[in-house]
């Protein structure tokens, strides 16, 4: 058994084919007394949306130790000022947990690279 469709005209001229929640005669965003819930679902995701604009404004090279402490500082300004919530907060500090870990890795594999180049000109200074 399919579930029925909404039915209802749309901005666009169109038939709306979003579906019938059960026991309601309309979709979500056609049901009269929904309106209150639908609006307050927008206003959460557009207010989502500009904080996620808000940090891609944000974009930095962050391939140091000293860019990411800058960037944390940063971070918690943002958090203490209150431009910035602490749940969006959260999941940028364990990104920046995750970058610091790749950061560290690549400074090893460089150092690591750089190490072997020396052995390799000490060797050839070497008498045989």
């Amino acid at each position: 058994m399919s579930q029925p469709t909404c039915g209802a005209p749309t901005k666009a001229g169109g038939t709306c084919r979003a579906f019938v929640p059960p026991g309601r005669t309309a979709c979500v965003s056609h049901d009269p007394s929904m309106a209150a819930m639908v609006k307050a679902a927008q206003i959460k995701g557009g207010t989502a949306a500009a904080k996620l604009r808000l940090l891609q404004g944000k974009r930095l090279r962050l391939d140091s130790p000293a860019a990411l402490a800058r960037f944390m500082s940063g971070l918690i300004q943002d958090v203490m000022a209150g431009t910035l919530d602490v749940d969006t907060a959260k999941v940028v500090v364990y990104a920046v947990s995750v970058q610091r870990q790749v950061v560290e890795h690549a400074e090893k594999a460089e150092l690591e690279k750089r190490l072997v180049e020396v052995e390799r000109l000490l060797a050839q200074r070497r008498p045989a």
